[in-house]
């Protein structure tokens, strides 16, 4: 009797066994088929949205022209302060192998690649297309004239310098922690404590008033201010007016440029330098058309050199206030940051100034303008040629991981390639010869003076 009980109690034990491990398995089973599931749906989407991507950049091309590449977005993980981490890099890498291998023709595929290569790695270009070599020193009277040109035009004893600042919103924006209206009125305060001590200096804000709503358009394209007419620089009182200054509205240009028009309207060219230095981050947006406006200003007996400033502007609005200088026979700068802003507004000062010692010193700035200007464009060029060679050797290293490691399509590989190499042989080929020309224009114009200048003295020791 114990015996039969003892075997039933194991025949309970071995069914209990079985159908516990029954259960586990059929719960594995399905643990295993929703993890199978949710991958699949993972590839899925990830497949979806490579081949969104790859119909949307299917159609882009490298820029065509140098000016072109200095003027595109950067792409989004340039310099060293935007390195994308090990792991978003191999993501990447991963993504250019899938599109790759997405059915779609060989073009399209290279191209949709190019593209995410250049919006991630393409470089900030320093803007070798828009350097300008300086006009020509001249010496037009020996006892008289300053001898020296700004923009091309003799720098007389009397010079009065109207500065436009732009007051609208969009100088709020931040460099590094600092507004664009912080970084603007430091360099004009350090540009006019520097000015010759006869000049008379004005400074008008425009765009000062209301915001940037449709609601306030007619308020703020209305805000037009000379904070500090035109005097001599007293210290205490233009950083008082420029320390009021607060960024809020609308950007009324052309109206800016007549109301400095009027502040320098008695102060004919015959006697008189008049400068006008516009500093703008952005267009019109007040209806007005400031080229028009500038042109019509240089008609007048005041004959204003007309300078622009574009600080931190994109390529559209670049358009437009060079538009402004070229109708004033003026000069466009462009300024991103800091450093440059206050490099340029240097570069102005020392033309001011040199007319003070231009007798003792007339060689010696034809020689310097002409070194300084050969070390702007020196600089230039290999700072474009450096950033184009680093960002193709970034792209080819990206591609090369892609090809060994993630399986990336050959033929779209070798593509790829070409496209990258055609752009950047291009480029730096437009590069090269826009050197040569800016080089032979910084040389000629420097042998045209040296010639002047000995001309001049030859003749007023022979008086």
């Amino acid at each position: 009797m114990k015996a039969w009980k003892l075997l039933v109690m194991i025949v309970c034990l071995l069914v209990f066994a079985a159908c516990e491990n029954s259960t586990q398995s059929s719960s594995k089973k399905q643990t295993n088929d929703q993890e199978t599931g949710e991958k699949q749906t993972k590839e899925n989407k990830d497949d979806e949205e490579t081949t969104t991507a790859l119909q949307a950049d299917a159609s882009f091309q490298y820029p065509s022209s140098l000016k072109e590449a200095e003027e595109a977005v950067t792409g989004e993980w340039w310099g060293e302060d935007n390195e994308p981490s090990d792991s978003e890099e191999e993501t990447f890498t991963q993504e250019i192998s899938a599109i790759s291998n997405q059915e779609s023709s060989l073009e399209t595929r290279a191209a949709a690649i190019n593209h995410l290569l250049f919006t991630h790695y393409h470089p900030e270009l320093p803007g070798l297309t828009s350097f300008l070599p300086r006009g020509k020193i001249t010496l037009e009277d020996l006892q008289n004239g300053s001898g020296l040109k700004l923009n091309g035009r003799e720098v007389k004893e009397n010079i009065n310098v109207a500065i436009i600042l732009d007051a609208s919103g969009s100088m709020k924006a931040e460099q590094n922690g600092k507004s664009q209206m912080e970084i603007a009125k430091d360099a004009i305060k350090e540009f006019v404590s520097n000015l010759p001590e006869k000049t008379n200096v004005s400074l008008t804000i425009y765009g000062y008033k209301g915001s940037g709503s449709d609601a306030d358009k007619e308020l703020s394209c209305k805000s037009i201010k000379e904070i500090y007419p035109l005097k001599k620089y007293n210290n205490g009182e233009f950083d008082k007016a420029l320390a009021s200054v607060d960024p809020k509205g609308w950007t009324p240009i052309a109206s800016a440029l007549k109301q400095a028009g009027k502040t320098l309207e008695d102060l004919k060219s015959d006697a008189n330098t008049n400068v006008i230095y516009l500093v703008s981050d952005g267009e019109e947006t007040c209806d007005g058309d400031p080229a028009q406006v500038a042109e019509d200003l240089v008609s007048t007996d005041i004959k204003p050199i007309i300078n622009v400033i574009g600080f931190a502007v994109g390529s559209e609005q670049r358009k437009q206030l060079e538009k402004v200088a070229e109708a004033a026979e003026g000069r466009y700068i462009q300024a991103n940051n800091q450093q440059e802003l206050v490099s340029e507004f240097k570069k102005s000062n020392q033309t001011l100034v040199q007319w003070i010692n231009w007798r003792n010193q007339h060689t010696v700035d034809a020689i310097n303008q002409k070194n300084q200007d050969n070390v702007d464009l020196i600089n230039l060029k290999n700072d474009t040629n450096v950033r184009l060679i680093n960002y193709k050797n970034k792209v080819n290293n990206l591609l090369i991981k892609a090809k060994n490691q993630h399986d990336m399509d050959q033929e779209v590989f070798n593509l790829t390639i070409e496209h990258l190499e055609e752009y950047f042989s291009r480029i730096v080929k437009e590069l090269q010869n826009d050197f040569d020309e800016k080089l032979t224009i910084i040389e000629t114009t420097y042998n045209e003076t040296k010639e002047e200048i000995d001309e001049t003295y030859d003749s007023n020791k022979e008086e």
